[in-house]
C-alpha cells in the first residue's frame, strides 16, 4: 500500500516537472513592419517556435537569415504561397544559412525562398549543419560560383550535411557552373584538430519535386551518401540526377520519377557507385544513355525500374554503359520504346575488363536509327539471363561463347504489355514474360494494383 502511494506521488511530481519544462517553450510572433525574422530567431530559445505571419519579407533581417545553431522551429502561419522570403536578386544574398551545427531539431517549415544570388546555395546554404526543411518552395535562385564541378547549387547547397528536405518544391533555380541547378550535395574529409577523418553525410530529399532548373536537377559530389526517395525530378536543363567523383553510395534512389531532363535522366561518373530501385525513368534525352549513363570507372545497380521513351543522340537510348573498371547490374527492369541515333535503342554496352549483367528484364519495342534496335553488346564480359529480348541473338548479332558473352534462358516473345500506348507496361495475364521486367505488384510509383478499384497508370503519372 505504501509502495503504491509512493509511486502515485512520484508520478505526479514527474508530471508537474514535465509540464513545467513545457511551459518554457514560447511562440514568438513575427509580422511585416513589426519584427524581422532574424529578430524573432535572436529572441528564441531552445524549443521555441518563431511563427511568421503572411507577407513578403525583404532586406536586412529578412534575408541571409541565420538560425545560429538554435533548436527552434521557424514556421509560417499559412504556408509558402502566403509567406515569401524575397532576396530581390541582390548579390551575396540568400534566404537561409545553417552553419552552426544545427541538427534536425532546427526546423524550417512553410516558406517560399526566391531571387537569391550567392556563390553557393542561392536559396539555402548548409555547412556542416543538418536542419529539417519542410513544405518550402525554393525558386528563382542562382549560384554564381565559377565553372567547376565542386561548386553550384542554385537552390540548395549542402556540405557535410545530414539536412532533410521534405515535401519541398525546388524549381527554376540556376547554377552558372552547370552543376546542381536545383540541389548540390557535397561531402569531403574534414580536419578534427590535427587528424583528418572521413565522414559520410546523408542529406535527404523526400517527397520533393525538383523541376525546371537550369544546370541540372540534383548533383551529388565526393564523399556523400544521399537519400533520394519518393521524388519527381523533371524537365531540368541538364541531367536529372548526377553522382560524381568517388561517390560510393549505399542508399538507393527509390520510388522516384525521373523524366524529361535534357542531359540524361541519371548519370554515374568518375569512379562513383549508384543504386536505383522501383523508379520510372522516361522521356529523357542524352548523348550516350538517354535514360541512364554509366561512365568507364563507375558501378550501377538498377532493379525493378521502367526505363521508357528516352532518346540518345548517339547510343543507348534507355541505358548506356561504357565500362573499363566498373560494373553494371540490371535486374527486373522494363526497357521499352527508347530510341538511339546510332546503336542500341534499348541498351548499349562497351565493356572492357569489367562486367555487365542483365537478368529477368524485358527489352522490347526499342528503336535505333543506325544498328541494334534492342541491344548493342560490345566488349566483354556481358551476361544476359532469363530475359525477353526482341529479335534475340539475331538482333544482337553475336553468338554466346560461354565466357565473354553469356546468353542463357532468354526468350523472344511479345511480352503483351497491358496498354503501352497509354504508358501501362504491366503484363497481361497470359504474358510469356511472367516474372520478367519491373514487378508492379507492390505499392508506390510502379503500382498498377488497385487502390480501391483504380489503377495507377503511366498516363495518370504524366498528368501530375
Amino acid at each position: 500500500m505504501k509502495k503504491s502511494r509512493f509511486l502515485v506521488i512520484l508520478t505526479f511530481i514527474i508530471g508537474l516537472f514535465c509540464i513545467g519544462n513545457l511551459s518554457f517553450a514560447a511562440i514568438i510572433n513575427v509580422a511585416p513592419e513589426k519584427m524581422t525574422i532574424q529578430e524573432g530567431i535572436d529572441l528564441a530559445e531552445s524549443g521555441d517556435t518563431v511563427l511568421v505571419a503572411d507577407g513578403i519579407y525583404k532586406e536586412d533581417g529578412n534575408v541571409n537569415i541565420d538560425f545560429k545553431g538554435k533548436k527552434i522551429t521557424v514556421k509560417s502561419e499559412n504556408g509558402p504561397e502566403a509567406t515569401i522570403i524575397d532576396c530581390e536578386s541582390t548579390p551575396n544574398t540568400r534566404g537561409f544559412i545553417f552553419q552552426n551545427d544545427e541538427t534536425h531539431n532546427s526546423i524550417l517549415d512553410g516558406f517560399t525562398i526566391k531571387n537569391g544570388i550567392h556563390d553557393l546555395g542561392g536559396g539555402i546554404f548548409c555547412d556542416s549543419s543538418s536542419p529539417m526543411v519542410m513544405n518550402c518552395i525554393i525558386s528563382w535562385n542562382t549560384a554564381v560560383a565559377a565553372n567547376f564541378h565542386a561548386q553550384g547549387g542554385g537552390g540548395i547547397y549542402c556540405f557535410n550535411s545530414d539536412a532533410v528536405f521534405d515535401s519541398c518544391l525546388i524549381t527554376n533555380n540556376t547554377a552558372e557552373s552547370t552543376f546542381g541547378g536545383g540541389v548540390f550535395f557535397d561531402g569531403a574529409w574534414i580536419r578534427d584538430d590535427v587528424v583528418l577523418r572521413e565522414i559520410t553525410p546523408e542529406p535527404s530529399l523526400l517527397n520533393c519535386t525538383i523541376s525546371d532548373n537550369n544546370g541540372g536537377g540534383v548533383f551529388c559530389f565526393d564523399d556523400v551518401d544521399p537519400i533520394i526517395q519518393d521524388c519527381k525530378v523533371s524537365q531540368n536543363s541538364g541531367s536529372g540526377i548526377v553522382y560524381n567523383f568517388f561517390l560510393r553510395t549505399q542508399n538507393p534512389i527509390i520510388n522516384c520519377i525521373i523524366e524529361q531532363n535534357s542531359d540524361s535522366g541519371v548519370v554515374c561518373s568518375e569512379a562513383s557507385s549508384l543504386k536505383i530501385m522501383d523508379s520510372i525513368i522516361r522521356q529523357n534525352v542524352g548523348e550516350i544513355g538517354g535514360g541512364i549513363f554509366c561512365s568507364p570507372t563507375s558501378v550501377i545497380e538498377v532493379s525493378n525500374c521502367i526505363i521508357a521513351e528516352n532518346i540518345a543522340t548517339e547510343s543507348g537510348g534507355g541505358i548506356g554503359v561504357i565500362s573499363t573498371r566498373g560494373e553494371a547490374i540490371i535486374s527486373n527492369c522494363t526497357i521499352t520504346r527508347n530510341t538511339a541515333n546510332e546503336r542500341g535503342g534499348g541498351v548499349y554496352t562497351s565493356i572492357e575488363v569489367s562486367h555487365f549483367t542483365l537478368s529477368n528484364s524485358i527489352v522490347w519495342g526499342n528503336n535505333s536509327n543506325g544498328t541494334h534496335d534492342e541491344f548493342s553488346a560490345i566488349g566483354e564480359t556481358i551476361e544476359i539471363t532469363s530475359c525477353d529480348i526482341r529479335d534475340g541473338l539475331e538482333g544482337i548479332g553475336r553468338q554466346p561463347d560461354g565466357k565473354w558473352f553469356i546468353y542463357e534462358n532468354n526468350i523472344d516473345k511479345d511480352p503483351l504489355f497491358v496498354n503501352p500506348d497509354r504508358g501501362d507496361y504491366s503484363l497481361s495475364r497470359n504474358s510469356p514474360a511472367e516474372g520478367m521486367g519491373a514487378q508492379t505488384s507492390g505499392v508506390g510509383t510502379l503500382s498498377v494494383v488497385p487502390r480501391g478499384k483504380q489503377l495507377t497508370m503511366w498516363a495518370n503519372i504524366k498528368r501530375r
